[in-house]
């Protein structure tokens, strides 16, 4: 036997301890589908056998489309034995999968059919790489990957430091980063959610989040491997409530839109929040932003915790969550006791940019040094880009620091700023990217190709009284419109 890491130790429990307990549940036809904890356990075996058998040892592999259970096997399975699982979000646009897949020279795509037409393009653009069809090719890899495996666990688990799996950031003017992150950073934070909420194998988690995003992934489903707790997959967000009410969960991380919906369902029908939630829920787990004191109150008054989160994909979306029962309701959370955190350059209401070491820091950005080697001080702290103070432990957040421009004239200006305000001129500009170009202000601005054939004195007019109503610093000297389809290309 070789070498084992966190993630097949986890993989070992589960196969011994709850083989025969019902693990994942998908919705298909209408009616729940399971397989056992067992079962998963095997496929993931499975498979690594398979893509290994098949030359992929060691290779970046994609997986492009909405949360399943085969999705779940493969992110493991790769991550556990094969090489580095590259998620790519399924609401994407072409140029953005495109992009993601030449970016992380992704070998082999394991896709789900209701991406549609951005395969076939995928398939032309890219002959070079095996696409493996969720609906059409998985159940005969898993076949063939059993053939291949006298025993489980014959693989040799990869080491828990090599980069493993890839998290695409948030963008808006550039191209997401994309992030590596390890095993041993991906099992950073279950000792942390654990003394928060002490989760067993009674519990029941209703996964909404996208699971190529890192809290989605990593502590709604690879946790389930360390505490037990079964996961069902949300099948259409417009019945959730439904469907929570069917499956009565005790677990739900969400965004502060999805909470509040539920807030103005629950006043609207005279039904109330506990309900809705299937009542048995214990622990609601927010992040992306603070909700609104009201709405959090509503929700503790039902008996239900809510939890805010902070952290980034670069944290393995580890850094602070609160602890049940929190009345502070600015911050956005308690410090993880095992990190070493701090603020750079306070104030003096000691608010500066919030700095972290720990294993939950990611090992860099894929094909990006330069961008890698600035993500971090000469301390060696991961610098998050978000201005913070801690206090007693606990995190509040003011925003994130903002990337300004040096003008020849000794003025600086605020790129984010005025990247908005080029955004809100019309509802056709898609992005925006701003720039200094021999010494004058130039921003590239990017908007639907139907609203690039209109009238060309539009954008004229419409950037014309822009910078009449700016400061002469903060004017846009020269500028270009071009079509988003053209974005990929600009931003290479």
């Amino acid at each position: 036997m070789g070498q084992t890491n966190q993630l097949e130790g986890f993989l070992r429990k589960v196969y011994e301890n709850w083989g025969n307990r019902e693990y994942l549940f998908e919705k298909k036809d209408g009616k729940y589908v399971s397989v056992t904890f067992g079962q998963y356990v095997e496929r993931v075996n499975w498979l690594a056998a398979y893509l290994c058998g098949k030359g992929f040892h060691g290779k970046n592999i994609g997986i492009y489309g909405p949360n399943s259970i085969e999705w779940m096997i493969a992110d493991v399975s790769i991550m556990c034995y094969v090489g580095c699982s590259v998620g790519i979000s399924k609401d994407w646009s072409y140029d953005h999968v495109a992009y993601g897949v030449k970016k992380c020279e992704i070998s082999c795509l394991i896709y789900d059919e209701r991406q549609g037409e951005n395969i076939d393009k995928l398939k032309a653009e890219f002959p070079e790489i095996t696409f493996l069809s969720v609906q059409k090719d998985f159940t005969e890899c898993l076949r063939q990957g059993k053939e291949m495996t006298k025993e489980l666990f014959a693989l040799e688990a990869k080491d828990e430091d090599e980069p493993a799996k890839v998290v695409f950031t948030g963008g808006t003017t550039s191209f997401p980063k994309a992030v590596l992150l390890s095993v041993r950073n991906v099992f950073s934070g279950y000792k942390a959610l654990g003394r928060r909420a002490p989760l067993t194998e009674e519990d029941v988690c209703y996964l909404f989040l996208p699971l190529n995003h890192t809290y989605g992934s990593i502590y709604n489903f690879i946790y389930s491997l360390v505490y037990g707790y079964q996961i069902y997959l949300t099948y259409s967000i417009t019945d959730m409530a439904k469907e929570m009410m069917e499956v009565h969960p005790t677990v739900f991380s969400g965004v502060p839109l999805i909470f509040m919906r539920f807030y103005d369902a629950s006043k609207a029908m005279g039904i109330g929040l506990g309900t809705l939630f299937g009542g048995r829920m214990k622990y609601l787990f927010c992040g992306g932003a603070k909700l609104d004191a009201q709405v959090r109150n509503a929700y503790k008054a039902e008996g239900m915790y809510m939890m805010n989160a902070y952290a980034l994909s670069e944290t393995s979306s580890g850094f602070s969550i609160d602890y049940p029962g929190e009345e502070d309701v600015e911050s956005v959370g308690t410090l993880f006791e095992d990190l070493d955190a701090i603020v750079v350059d306070p104030d003096e209401d000691g608010y500066g940019e919030l700095a972290v070491k720990g294993e939950n820091v990611f090992k860099g950005y894929y094909g990006d040094e330069e961008a890698s080697k600035a993500a971090f001080n000469e301390d060696g702290y991961f610098l998050t880009g978000d201005i913070g103070r801690i206090k007693n432990n606990k995190v509040y957040l003011r925003g994130r620091k903002d990337t300004r421009i040096a003008l020849p004239n000794g003025e600086n200006v605020s790129v984010r700023e005025i990247e908005q305000r080029v955004k809100g001129l019309h509802e056709g500009v898609t992005a925006v990217k701003l720039y200094l170009h021999e010494g004058i202000l130039s921003a590239d601005v990017f908007v639907n190709p139907a609203d690039l054939a209109k009238d060309s004195d539009l954008w004229d007019s419409l950037m014309g009284k822009l910078n009449e109503s700016v400061s002469r610093f903060e004017r846009i000297g020269r500028y270009h419109i071009y079509g988003s389809d053209k974005l990929r290309g600009k931003l290479l």
